[in-house]
């Protein structure tokens, strides 16, 4: 009946930071779960018929063989455009269908320089960007953008790191100010560097912007997170 989704069920919620919370969802029969790598995403289905689905951050370490954590937006703040989800479809007990993680690829390149950014929930993909850097003991620079310290996640996760990686926190910046330290983080590049971006789409476009002046197109990486429409399926001749 949903051929390739998963049947899970949410299992409890707890908050990671004001406006954010973790959600366990367990699979039904406490079946094992499809494994995933650091930073990878799932796809929460909201509507099967009209292909529509919510790209959610995967949280490996609070993960187990039967649940899976994400990490939710349930609130906005100040100046966000982005629409938290609805917390009705992640209310305890509640029965969801999901698709198998969205691992992201990573390719190491010895040669190159690993730049890092990240806002909101999009830290925790690039937090696992980090973590798969550091286990080959490559070296990299994270710049995470939060609006206040209290809307701060996985500070700790990303400190942890700080013996590979230098992690620069920003917090509370305006828009000009974001743009600047982008700016300065990216200026001097090689064309080869490695751009990976993830959090709110105005940043990811100015951070798009800044690096084409340095880096080739094809080595900014995106990495999208909320509500999407999957394509229609093509049909068969």
């Amino acid at each position: 009946m949903h051929d390739g989704l998963i049947e899970v069920t949410v299992s409890r919620t707890w908050q990671l930071a004001t406006g954010y919370c973790a959600v366990e969802l367990r699979a039904k029969r406490n079946a094992a779960l499809p494994p995933f790598d650091e930073g990878a995403m799932l796809d929460v289905v909201l509507d099967a018929s009209a292909n529509r689905s919510r790209v959610q951050p995967l949280h490996r370490k609070a993960s187990r063989r039967e649940t899976y954590v994400v990490g939710v937006r349930t609130q906005s703040g100040p100046g966000v455009e982005a629409r938290p989800i609805d917390d009705t479809i992640f209310r305890p007990g509640s029965d969801l269908l999901v698709r198998p993680p969205e691992n992201l690829p990573l390719e190491i390149d010895e040669r190159a320089r690993y730049i890092l950014f990240a806002g909101g929930l999009g830290v925790a993909t690039i937090a696992g960007i980090a973590r798969r850097l550091a286990d080959a003991n490559k070296s990299f620079e994270l710049h995470h953008f939060a609006q206040s310290a209290d809307r701060t996640l996985f500070r700790e996760e990303l400190q942890a790191l700080a013996p590979v990686g230098k992690i620069h926190h920003h917090v509370g910046l305006s828009v000009d100010q974001i743009a600047q330290t982008v700016s300065h983080a990216l200026s001097p590049s090689s064309a080869n560097a490695q751009i990976y971006c993830s959090g709110p789409p105005r940043l990811m476009d100015l951070i798009q912007l800044a690096a084409r002046d340095w880096v080739y197109p094809r080595n900014v990486h995106k990495i999208y997170l909320g509500e999407r429409k999957a394509p229609e399926p093509v049909p068969q001749t």
